[in-house]
C-alpha cells in the first residue's frame, strides 16, 4: 500500500506492507524512536505505517536547528556526564515537548518527561538540574526582552 505522510516538512509517498511499522518506513533502524506525530510525542515503533497516513511527522532532525533545541543541547554539553549518543536525541525531543508546554517545569515534570526514554547513561539528578537551570535562564532572557 502507499502511505502519504509529511516528514520534516517534506511530502513522502511510502510503499508499506500492512504489517509495516513507522520506523520501517522512516529509517528501518531501531533506536530511540520518538517523533512528533501530528504534534504529539509518539513512539514510532508502536505505530503501524498505515495509521500514519496523512500525518505530519517531525523527528529530531527537523527540530535540531531551532534555538529551543540548541539550548537543550547546550545544557547537555555542559554536564559532566551528558546523555549518550543512543538516547541524546530522544531526550532532547522529550524535553523540547515538555518545555513547549511548560517553560518552567518542576523537578517532577522533568522526571516524568524523561521517563519516556529508558537509558541509564546519565546522572538523572544532574540532568534534571541542568534542564531546570536552562529553563530559568531562558525564561529570564525571554521575559527581560518583553519588558524592554
Amino acid at each position: 500500500m502507499i502511505v502519504d505522510i509529511t516528514v520534516n516538512g517534506l511530502a513522502r509517498h511510502l510503499q508499506a506492507r500492512s504489517d509495516s511499522l513507522l520506523p520501517d518506513c522512516l529509517a528501518g533502524r531501531c533506536g530511540r524512536c520518538l517523533v512528533f506525530m501530528d504534534g504529539r510525542l509518539t513512539y514510532s515503533c508502536l505505530v503501524p505505517a498505515f495509521k500514519a497516513r496523512g500525518s505530519v511527522i517531525l523527528s529530531y532532525e527537523a527540530l535540531a536547528s531551532l534555538p529551543e533545541t540548541q539550548e537543550i543541547e547546550t545544557a547537555f554539553s555542559a554536564m559532566e556526564s551528558p546523555p549518550c549518543p543512543f538516547c541524546r536525541k530522544a531526550k532532547a525531543l522529550v524535553l523540547y515537548g515538555l518545555l513547549a508546554k511548560n517553560p518552567n517545569p518542576c523537578e517532577t515534570e522533568i522526571i516524568e518527561a524523561l521517563s519516556m526514554v529508558d537509558c541509564p547513561c546519565t546522572d538523572h539528578y544532574a540532568l534534571i538540574a541542568a534542564i531546570a537551570r536552562m529553563a530559568v535562564g531562558r525564561n529570564k532572557r525571554i521575559y527581560s526582552r518583553e519588558n524592554k
